[in-house]
C-alpha cells in the first residue's frame, strides 16, 4: 500500500470521525443548513461515495484518485476553520475529543496535500 493511501485512509477516517460527532452536535443547526437531519445525511451520501471511490482510484494509482486525495486533504482544514474561526461556539464542539480530532484533521490533511501534490507534479 503506497504513503499516499495510508494518509487518505487515516484523513478519511478523521473526518467520518469529526462527521459522526458532527450529527450529535447538530451540525446542521449551527450552520443553518436546510432539511434538519435528513438534509445532514442526504448531503453526505455523495460525499462518502466520492470519498470511498478516490481510495479506489488511488489504489489503481490513477490521476483522479490524486485529485480526489487534494480535495480530501483540503478537506481535512474544513472543520478547524469552521469550527475554529467561522462558527466557533462554546457549547459545541468542546470536548478534548473533538478539539485532538479537529486538530488531527488538520495535520492529516496538511500532509494529505503536501503528498498528493508530490503525485500530481511527479
Amino acid at each position: 500500500m503506497s504513503p499516499l493511501l495510508i494518509v487518505y485512509c487515516i484523513s478519511a477516517t478523521l473526518l467520518l470521525i469529526h462527521e459522526i460527532e458532527s450529527a450529535y452536535e447538530k451540525e446542521w443547526e449551527i450552520l443553518a443548513l436546510p432539511g434538519g437531519i435528513s438534509g445532514f445525511l442526504l448531503l453526505h451520501i455523495p460525499i462518502i461515495l466520492i470519498v470511498f471511490y478516490g481510495a479506489i482510484e488511488l489504489a489503481w494509482g490513477t490521476l483522479l484518485g490524486s485529485i480526489i486525495s487534494l480535495i480530501l486533504g483540503f478537506g481535512g482544514l474544513l472543520p478547524f476553520f469552521v469550527h475554529g474561526v467561522l462558527v466557533r461556539r462554546k457549547v459545541h464542539f468542546n470536548r478534548i475529543t473533538s478539539w485532538l480530532t479537529i486538530y488531527a484533521n488538520m495535520v492529516v490533511g496538511i500532509a494529505l496535500l503536501i503528498i498528493s501534490l508530490s503525485k500530481i507534479v511527479a
